[in-house]
C-alpha cells in the first residue's frame, strides 16, 4: 500500500474511533426544569457526581483525564452551575435516572459521588441496581445517620451571621473552614473562591423542596452489591468519618482509603493521588460475591 495512502486511512480511522469523540453538552428536560451535563470519551460509562456547595466544575481534574479511557459524563445538579433552580418539589434520584435515559440510554455506569453527591449515589444504587457497575464514594454521607452539633457549626466556626451572608459565605468556605479543604491545600483554596464567586446559587438552593427516599439508606446498605471503594480525606471532619466507617460495615466487600494531606474535596486537593485509585478502581477486574454465611452453624 502507497505509504501516503497509509497515513490518510490510519488519519480517517482515528477521527472516527469513538476515542476520539468531542466534548459535548446540552440540557436534560425533566419533568419540572432542565439539568446541565458534559459528557467526554468513550468506553465504560462513568458518572460524577458533586458535591453541596459547588457544581459539576468540581471535576475539572478528572474530567479530560478519565475521558482518555471512559465515557465520562458529569452534570450540575438541581439548582447548581447551569440547571435550573428548582420551583417545585424534585427528587435528585428522578433527575439522575432522567440523566440515564438521556444520556446513557438507561446503561450501566460507575457512580463517583462526593459528600452529599456520594449519598444520592448510594441512594440511586438502592433505587435501581441494574443501572450501576461501581460505586466510589468521596466524602460521602449517607441518610440515616445524624449529623453531630459539631458538624453542622463546623466545631463553632460557622455561625448563622455567616450563613446569611453571600460574600462572608465564599469567604469562609474558600479560606476558613478547616475540614471542607485542609489548611495546606492552596490551589483548592482559590479555586473554591473562584467557583463560588462566579455560582453564588450553590448557596442558596431550596432544599425544602428536595424529597428524598422514604426509608434512609443505612438501614439498607446491605443490599448493595457492587464494588465499592470509599475515599476520605485525613483532614475531614470527624461526621465524615464515621460515615464512610458506617457505609464500609453496611456494603459487604467495600473498600476505605484515607488519602493525607486532604480535607473534604479530595479529588481538588490531591488530584494524582485520587486519580490513581480512581483508575485502579475503575479498570479492576471485578472481585467474585461473597458465598452466603449459612443460615445454621455446623456442630463441632
Amino acid at each position: 500500500m502507497d505509504l501516503t495512502i497509509a497515513v490518510v486511512l490510519l488519519a480517517v480511522q482515528a477521527a472516527s474511533s469513538p476515542a476520539s469523540a468531542a466534548p459535548a453538552s446540552g440540557y436534560v428536560t425533566t419533568d419540572t426544569g432542565r439539568l446541565y451535563y458534559e459528557t467526554a470519551g468513550a468506553g465504560p460509562n462513568v458518572i460524577l457526581i458533586h458535591d453541596g456547595l459547588l457544581h459539576r466544575e468540581t471535576w475539572d481534574d478528572q474530567f479530560a483525564t478519565f475521558a482518555r479511557q471512559f465515557h465520562v459524563v458529569r452534570y450540575d445538579r438541581r439548582g447548581y452551575g447551569k440547571s435550573d433552580v428548582p420551583t417545585a418539589p424534585f427528587s435528585n434520584v428522578d433527575d439522575l435516572e432522567d440523566l440515564y435515559t438521556a444520556v446513557l440510554g438507561k446503561q450501566k455506569a460507575t457512580l463517583i459521588g462526593c459528600s452529599a453527591g456520594g449519598g444520592l449515589a448510594i441512594d440511586f444504587t438502592l433505587a435501581h441496581p441494574e443501572l450501576v457497575e461501581r460505586l466510589m464514594l468521596v466524602g460521602a454521607v449517607v441518610a440515616g445517620l445524624a449529623a453531630s452539633p459539631h458538624f453542622l457549626d463546623r466545631g463553632g466556626h460557622y455561625p448563622p451571621e455567616i450563613r446569611d451572608d453571600i460574600t462572608k459565605a465564599i469567604a469562609y468556605w474558600s479560606t476558613q473552614d478547616p475540614y471542607f479543604v485542609a489548611p495546606g491545600s492552596a490551589a483548592a483554596h482559590q479555586r473554591v473562591k473562584a467557583l463560588l464567586t462566579a455560582n453564588p446559587q450553590n448557596l442558596r438552593v431550596p432544599w425544602a423542596l428536595l424529597r428524598g427516599p422514604r426509608v434512609p439508606a443505612l438501614g439498607r446498605l446491605a443490599e448493595i452489591k457492587v464494588p465499592t471503594l470509599i475515599v476520605i480525606g485525613a483532614e475531614d471532619i470527624p461526621d465524615v468519618h464515621a460515615h464512610g466507617g458506617a457505609i464500609q460495615a453496611g456494603i459487604v466487600g467495600a473498600r476505605r482509603v484515607v488519602v493525607r494531606n486532604a480535607g473534604h474535596l479530595v479529588h481538588m486537593e490531591q488530584p494524582e493521588e485520587f486519580n490513581r485509585l480512581a483508575l485502579e478502581f475503575l479498570t479492576a477486574a471485578p472481585s467474585p460475591s461473597p458465598a452466603p454465611s449459612p443460615s445454621v452453624l455446623p456442630k463441632p
